[in-house]
């Protein structure tokens, strides 16, 4: 009689912070469309008060933010986010951290400010 046993998935550290966040991959994060946000697209001669604004503000990195992102590199952040209740329990304060190709990304809202320059 042939064995019928569902295929083993095996932990991939590489893309993975733990195990929880591999199967959260398979199971919700993978089958979401990835679907990348619509740029602020001003010539430099139209609207200049609001050109202004974005100049002054030092907001020219967050008005033309990077198209071409990796969909994947995006699902795999985004479960490598995700914490388990467990996880959550243990923790006074949630961490704003993911992982991304065997790097650790801090998303605090100070880093996301330090990296923005702001």
């Amino acid at each position: 009689m042939a064995s019928s046993s569902a295929p083993v998935s095996v932990f991939d550290e590489h893309c993975f912070r733990k195990e929880f966040n591999q199967e959260f991959f398979n199971s919700h994060a993978r089958k979401r469309k990835v679907i990348p946000k619509v740029g602020f697209n001003l010539n430099e001669d139209e609207y200049p008060q609001i050109m202004e604004q974005v100049s002054l503000r030092g907001w020219r990195r967050l008005a033309a933010p990077r198209t071409n992102v990796s969909e994947l590199m995006v699902q795999q952040f985004y479960a490598n986010a995700a914490i388990s209740d467990e996880e959550a329990a243990e923790q006074d304060e949630l961490p704003y951290q993911s992982f991304v190709r065997g790097i650790k990304v801090d998303f605090s809202p100070s880093n996301i400010r330090r990296v923005m320059r702001f």
